[in-house]
């Protein structure tokens, strides 16, 4: 059977460039969006994690689905259901990203989250594939490009070291998973960058590139919530942001890993790179 593949989540930061590299590659896919609404001139279908017939629909034929659930508070509910009806429709494969610090067990609120998702993946008796990246080098470019430029980054976070990696890595390896599912059956795969530094750390890298003098500041956890409530962020992404901050820096983030050069036989994309390639954006 023509292994063919399903992805969701296909405008987020690593679903974005997943399609783009599943075109690039020739691939036989269909990307999913919440409203259906075509990207590019791609195949695409509406899923809608929400609602069942869409799902259902979304998988006919499918064989290997790429699984990104979005940060809501009935995700891990979302999360069971499109598994058990992937199951059900004859999908063959899930390859589930999740992150590198999710546990089941754990008290932090996306630690558990995601966790959560894991493990009922892994007792589905489905195949599957878990993606647990880092934290993405693409935040510096997205969620506080504005704070670099104002020259002042503030995060509840410390000195606390991450193993910044590069979307276009993290979306390369699932790339490789979701053309080739069967090499890396049953497996988790913890992608991060080739080194670990703080939020200090990464910023004076920044600096040193594009001639820049911002600063970090790092704030306790009640200053970044009262900053986010200024800001009308949903109650439930306040607190989901607040236990990021806590995996942070309870040293969740600071392993460093050789996946992206053992799936892709090159080395991971520096940070000094990534800053690099994106150099336009924060002058």
């Amino acid at each position: 059977m023509e292994n063919k593949i399903l992805v969701t989540g296909a405008t987020g930061n690593i679903g974005s460039e997943i399609v783009k590299q599943l075109k690039a590659k020739k691939a036989n896919f269909i990307a999913a969006t919440s409203n259906g609404d075509a990207i590019n001139g791609m195949e695409t279908v509406k899923f809608n994690f929400a609602d069942n017939d869409s799902i259902k629909n979304a998988f006919q034929d499918i064989t290997t689905l790429f699984l990104l659930l979005p940060s809501h508070p009935e995700a891990a509910a979302w999360g069971e259901n499109a598994i058990r009806l992937a199951k059900e429709s004859g999908v063959k494969h899930i390859v589930r990203s999740s992150g590198m610090f999710a546990n089941a067990d754990s008290d932090l609120l996306i630690e558990k989250l995601l966790g959560s998702t894991d493990k009922f993946l892994k007792e589905s008796g489905i195949n599957y594939t878990i993606t647990a990246p880092s934290s993405f080098m693409q935040n510096f470019s997205t969620q506080i490009v504005n704070d670099y430029k104002a020259g002042v980054i503030y995060q509840a976070a410390d000195d606390a070291k991450i193993s910044w990696v590069d979307t276009r890595d993290i979306a390369a390896v699932n790339v490789e998973v979701l053309l080739n599912p069967a090499n890396y059956l049953n497996e988790t795969l913890t992608i991060t960058g080739s080194e670990s530094f703080n939020y200090a750390e990464a910023i004076s890298k920044m600096n040193s590139i594009l001639g820049k003098e911002t600063q970090y500041v790092a704030i306790p956890n009640e200053a970044a919530a009262k900053a986010m409530a200024d800001m009308h962020f949903p109650q439930f992404i306040i607190d989901l942001l607040i236990s990021l901050n806590d995996s942070i820096k309870q040293g969740r983030f600071v392993e460093v890993t050789n996946t992206i050069e053992d799936v892709l036989g090159r080395k991971a994309i520096t940070f000094n790179q990534f800053v690099e390639d994106n150099r336009d954006i924060w002058i």
